[in-house]
């Protein structure tokens, strides 16, 4: 008898359910992700940004593997993939235009005859793409040096190299854009450049900072008899990287403003008044140099809502808080819908972090790269848990669009990267012809979607 009543029951709700309209159940019209990224006319050109990276790490093998080196996971051909190890077809397979030849990476300790030239065509690239400025590997401190603390050799040299102050083995320039600009000096003709900053020595110094360890409190370092706060010692540092600010080529927000972009340990710098820090900072080079900075930090966290670094940049008032390469993330149903999702992530960030900070000043500076590739950099070992983005210029197109739905007042918006070859995340020029190469596609649609003309 239960069991009759039972199947009467369930026979009834499913003659209701039969009965129901359509129309009435959820409808795939309904789902808050289900729209299209709208064209974005350019009425006014955007101030576009471009990362630019050097280093070796690319010649590395990935995770110690014994048959390849992320260079050639970079650049091999199935068919050359196939002879060693199967990796199905995942890898980029393309040849970067300005490394055909041999391994250029440019390289901080070295300014070779052939490097020069290379550069040279990166600076080229970039005024093709549209781009206003070029955003330098990140410059770290030497607190070996003294007081002053000073950039790292290597760092200054290759910033001075960029600005065409020095050149090929060395030579200095008595002024600027002497010599042979393209041959022996860089020449940076319309572009301009950044300076990132690198400040881990400073916050890593023993003892590291941390929430019982704030920089007002945290041991400085003693230099002939005298100890310096950490706070001196930033203070020190961020003026000796204004030494640039004064050359034209340095890039000025609304043109009076030098741009720094601090790039690590962003939410690492523990204060117990942040905003007082930063205005230490602000001062101390106004002081030195004449300049009101413009502090662009990087995300501390990739998706995070930037209401979780209040105590940090956020409540520091920076100028901008430029966000990280949205791509590289392990959550894989992101991955499904990237645009919609960063779109959402961006414009969140926009309506509840930014008006709770400051006096409403603060932008949010979206940021987009043309792909991602982990398994470059990591092997075979990462793509379980990276999904990859392999380049797609329609793709390329819409994320232009979500950036510039996103832009602040400045209309700033940065490119990762020219030449970040280790996550196939570049716009640099490939070889037609090799392997997927695509010509110059990627300079012509970033100058497409953020200038006029």
């Amino acid at each position: 008898m239960k069991l009759m009543k039972y199947i009467t029951g369930c026979s009834a709700a499913l003659l209701l359910l039969a009965a129901c309209d359509k129309e009435e159940g959820p409808s795939i019209d309904d789902y808050f992700l289900n729209y299209e990224i709208p064209e974005i006319p350019v009425t006014e050109d955007y101030q576009v940004g471009i990362f630019y990276n050097k280093g070796t790490d690319i010649a590395s093998r990935p995770n110690g593997d014994a048959n390849f080196t992320r260079w050639e996971l970079l650049t091999l051909t199935d068919a050359e993939l196939s002879a060693k190890n199967d990796y199905n077809n995942l890898t980029p397979q393309v040849m970067p235009a300005s490394q055909q030849e041999s391994f250029l990476q440019p390289d901080a300790g070295s300014q070779s005859y052939r490097m020069i030239p290379m550069v040279q065509q990166h600076v080229d690239d970039c005024i093709e793409a549209g781009a206003n400025f070029m955003i330098l590997p990140e410059a770290g401190v030497d607190l070996g040096k003294g007081p002053g603390t000073e950039i790292n050799q290597g760092d200054s040299l290759f910033i001075t190299m960029m600005l065409g102050r020095s050149g090929r083995g060395g030579k200095r320039l008595p002024m600027p854009h002497l010599g042979q600009p393209g041959v022996d000096f860089v020449d940076l003709k319309t572009m301009k450049i950044v300076a990132a900053i690198n400040w881990n020595n400073i916050v890593d110094m023993s003892p590291t900072l941390s929430s019982s360890n704030c920089i007002e409190t945290a041991t400085g370092r003693t230099y002939d008899g005298v100890t310096y706060t950490r706070q001196e010692l930033l203070n020190n540092f961020f003026s000796k990287i204004g030494c640039y600010f004064s050359d034209e080529r340095y890039y000025k927000v609304g043109g009076t403003r030098p741009m720094v972009y601090i790039k690590n340990k962003t939410g690492e710098i523990y204060a117990q008044d942040a905003k007082a820090m930063y205005d230490s900072i602000r001062e101390a080079v106004k002081k030195a140099t004449g300049y009101d900075i413009y502090i662009m930090v990087e995300s501390a966290d990739v998706w995070c809502n930037q209401m979780r670094y209040q105590y940090f940049y956020m409540e520091g008032c920076v100028d901008a808080v430029a966000s990280r390469n949205m791509y590289d993330q392990s959550e894989m149903s992101r991955s499904y819908m990237y645009p919609q999702m960063i779109d959402q992530n961006w414009k969140y960030n926009r309506e509840t972090a930014l008006p709770a900070f400051g006096n409403g000043s603060m932008e949010y500076v979206p940021t987009i790269g043309p792909g991602w590739n982990k398994l470059v950099q990591d092997g075979r070992g990462s793509i379980g848990n990276s999904p990859i983005v392999k380049k797609d210029p329609a793709i390329y197109r819409t994320m232009c669009n979500v950036a510039k739905m996103n832009a602040g007042r400045s209309r700033l918006i940065l490119i990762d990267s020219y030449n970040k070859y280790n996550f196939d995340s570049f716009i640099e020029p490939t070889v037609e012809g090799y392997g997927n190469g695509y010509g110059k596609t990627y300079l012509e649609l970033t100058r497409q979607q953020f200038k006029k003309n």
